[in-house]
């Protein structure tokens, strides 16, 4: 099969999917975890497989075609739309180790997937052939359905005039415990739940820089390995939400059609307040999702012909992304506000999708503040001054 028909094929798998993800929704907020069924509908239909290299069965495609698979599941499930994200976006990172170490996580079963901790919380201590880690790691999105789990920690220096350095450190299932902790007001159906680990030995060569330490690939590597860590992070994460905002406006409409005002009987559906909301919503939900699909295309662009993107490129791109971001999120709100008063109810569709909205842009990749003062000052002709690019 062709890579654009390889293309086509998982972004109308992931629409095909997109009405039992919905009647699933509620099941997997009140459990807390993506079903297994789920996860394993993932794994045949090749979601997997998008960021895996081919020599352990995947397709090495560009970003994008991850983007667009995630932003039609979460669409219909902001939940599973975000576990898809995390759990997915980990396929490029295995690639960039040792091939021993990349041998020992797919090497007898190709299908295994890595959940994520990046965030330092936990103590790394050099040991002979190696490290310690002990302490929490947090928000491990997706952990129950992982065989692997990699965890963020800076590494000491090794030598005189080394620096520290923030690295990944993966860790096998049976070396650490999950803390059941994840009861959130939204995106509960993630698991993001913490890992727990006690004196776990992580030999040398299963760690490796991350971000902005990350060291180049490889010349002879596919293009979608040359695109910088930080970018492959932020894109999947950036297309759930898109996804989530996209799945409030759907709702949006469809209830509205055959909506009557309490109070007076009118139909919703000729109120032109309505038809205004809808057609601004649009508007900020479709030049996201193209500035988003412009900026991996120009990374895209970058790393096929072997270059390096300038920093205040990268800058930009984090700020436009967590931008686009918060503006989706805003106009979500406003549709929120006017979706009637059964909206407050639990259970309601619409209200999950909003909860689960609003959790999602927490997230330390949608911090447009910092991200906007350091594209401004950059513009200004000031340093960059953010550690991840």
């Amino acid at each position: 099969m062709k890579r654009a028909s390889i293309e086509a094929s998982l972004v109308d798998r992931a629409k095909a999917m997109k009405l039992q993800l919905k009647e699933r929704a509620a099941q997997v907020e009140e459990a807390r975890v993506v079903a297994q069924d789920t996860i394993s509908e993932f794994r045949e239909a090749g979601f997997f497989k998008i960021f895996q290299p081919k020599a352990y069965g995947g397709y090495e495609l560009p970003p994008e075609v991850l983007t667009d698979v995630i932003f039609e599941v979460a669409s219909a499930c902001g939940s599973s739309g975000w576990t898809l994200a995390v759990l997915a976006l980990h396929q490029w990172e295995v690639q960039s180790l040792p091939e021993d170490t990349i041998s020992e996580i797919w090497g007898r079963d190709s299908n295994a997937l890595v959940s994520s901790s990046y965030a330092p919380t936990g103590k790394v201590r050099p040991v002979e052939g190696g490290y310690s880690l002990n302490g929490k790691w947090s928000f491990s999105s997706g952990c129950d359905h992982t065989q692997w789990a990699v965890v963020g920690g800076v590494r000491p220096p090794r030598s005189d005039g080394d620096a520290p350095t923030m690295c990944g450190f993966f860790v096998p299932r049976s070396d650490y415990e999950i803390l059941d902790d994840w009861k959130t007001m939204g995106l509960a159906g993630t698991g993001s739940k913490s890992l727990i680990m006690n004196d776990v030995f992580v030999p040398e060569r299963r760690q490796h820089p991350i971000f902005a330490a990350a060291p180049p690939p490889p010349d002879n590597a596919s293009p979608v390995y040359k695109i910088p860590f930080s970018l492959v992070f932020l894109e999947p994460l950036v297309a759930a939400a898109h996804g989530m905002a996209q799945g409030i406006l759907d709702q949006f409409i469809e209830r509205n059609k055959a909506r009557y005002g309490a109070m007076d009987g009118s139909k919703y559906s000729e109120n032109p307040d309505v038809h205004r909301y809808i057609a601004e919503a649009e508007y900020v939900m479709r030049a996201a999702r193209l500035l988003s699909r412009d900026n991996l295309q120009n990374a895209w662009r970058a790393a096929s012909e072997g270059r390096k993107q300038r920093t205040v490129e990268l800058a930009r791109h984090f700020w436009e992304a967590a931008k686009s971001v918060h503006s989706c999120s805003e106009t979500a709100l406003r549709l929120y506000s006017i979706s009637g008063a059964h909206t407050i109810f639990a259970g309601d569709p619409l209200q999950r999708a909003f909860r689960d909205l609003q959790s999602a842009i927490t997230h330390m990749g949608f911090n447009f503040n910092s991200f906007g003062r350091n594209y401004g000052a950059m513009q200004m002709g000031l340093p960059n001054s953010f550690n991840l690019i």
